[in-house]
């Protein structure tokens, strides 16, 4: 009886943490999306590196402007939500 209420506290634990996971990984594409819809002033759907450079970057304008390179998949000059929200 012992074995099978230990079985069942891992097994809820387990789901219970899975879950956690899942809706952390949720609200990370969320804020993602979230951002995107921001930076897209004209909201035109896509982001321009005008548009990105716009806002404070931490780490810095050089930074900045290789995450936006490095973003930009196709090398048409603007982000799209899929470019810029991969994981979303």
């Amino acid at each position: 009886m012992k074995a099978l209420k230990t079985a069942i506290a891992i097994v809820f634990t387990m789901t219970l943490l899975a879950s956690y996971s899942f809706a952390q990984g949720q609200g990370r594409g969320l804020r993602c999306q979230q951002r995107f819809v921001e930076l897209d002033t004209n909201k035109d759907g896509n982001v321009t590196l005008s548009e990105f450079m716009a806002v404070d970057h931490p780490r810095g304008e050089d930074q900045a402007k290789a995450m936006f390179k490095a973003k930009d998949t196709d090398n048409d000059g603007k982000l799209t939500q899929a470019e810029f929200c991969p994981r979303a």
